[in-house]
């Protein structure tokens, strides 16, 4: 009888570890899909932050462009004046062979100012050339000139040149320059940049996803933008 009895006991006891372990297999399986469906959420909530783009003058090309290239920038960074140089070379190719609502680039202030003493300067005064219309034109002298006023002290008075170039109204944009509403703006996109936990210059995107090391060859530019293409086709002939 006793061993009739102790046997009854070990089935018990098997049956409530099968128990546990299929309660846990479970419990794993919710959590896994719950965190995969925050990932993604959050995943997903970064790409609207990324493509969503206030005022159309920050984007070179057309916005409706297949591909959206988006670029966390600042205007004192050596990368970023690299950058600038190859990118006229990328947008021309593809644009030219493709079609001229192929390709995009959308620019956001992302002023390191911890290392760069006229980052700010810089965002402000893009800023206030682009209320004349004119923030690539400023956008391109200030990363063609970045060695003449990166370091100047006299960095304020080069960048007015600068705006004197372009021929844009001085007492206009040096306003527009100090003014509350233009350094809200760049505040604005700085914070941005920050809740999506950017740590360098250029951090580029495209179509919502990041370029992980981003090659500032024009040559591999295009090919990782022709790669999407081909294979945007290739998905878009199988379905």
């Amino acid at each position: 009888m006793s061993n009739i009895v102790t046997h009854s006991h070990g089935n018990k006891k098997g049956s409530n570890s099968l128990k546990v372990v299929v309660i846990s297999l479970l419990v794993i399986v919710v959590l896994l899909f719950g965190l995969n469906f925050i990932l993604s959420k959050q995943n997903k909530n970064s790409a609207e932050v990324v493509t969503k783009v206030g005022d159309a003058r920050y984007t070179k090309g057309d916005p409706n462009a297949k591909i959206k290239l988006v670029e966390y920038s600042d205007f004192q960074c050596p990368a970023c004046s690299i950058f600038a140089k190859v990118f006229p070379e990328v947008f021309n190719y593809i644009n030219g062979k493709y079609g001229s609502t192929t390709l995009s680039l959308t620019y956001k202030h992302f002023p390191l100012v911890s290392i760069h003493k006229n980052a700010l300067l810089s965002a402000y005064s893009s800023e206030a050339a682009k209320e004349q219309g004119k923030f690539w034109e400023m956008h391109d002298l200030l990363f063609g000139n970045q060695e003449d006023w990166g370091e100047a002290l006299d960095a304020k008075a080069k960048i007015e040149e600068y705006a004197k170039n372009i021929g844009l109204d001085m007492p206009k944009f040096i306003a527009d320059r100090d003014s509350d509403v233009t350094k809200d703006t760049v505040n604005r996109a700085l914070i941005e940049a920050t809740k999506l936990e950017l740590d360098h210059t250029p951090t580029v995107y495209m179509n919502g996803e990041e370029i992980k090391n981003l090659s500032l060859s024009a040559k591999d530019i295009q090919k990782i933008i022709e790669d999407k293409l081909n294979g945007a086709a290739a998905s878009s002939t199988n379905q």
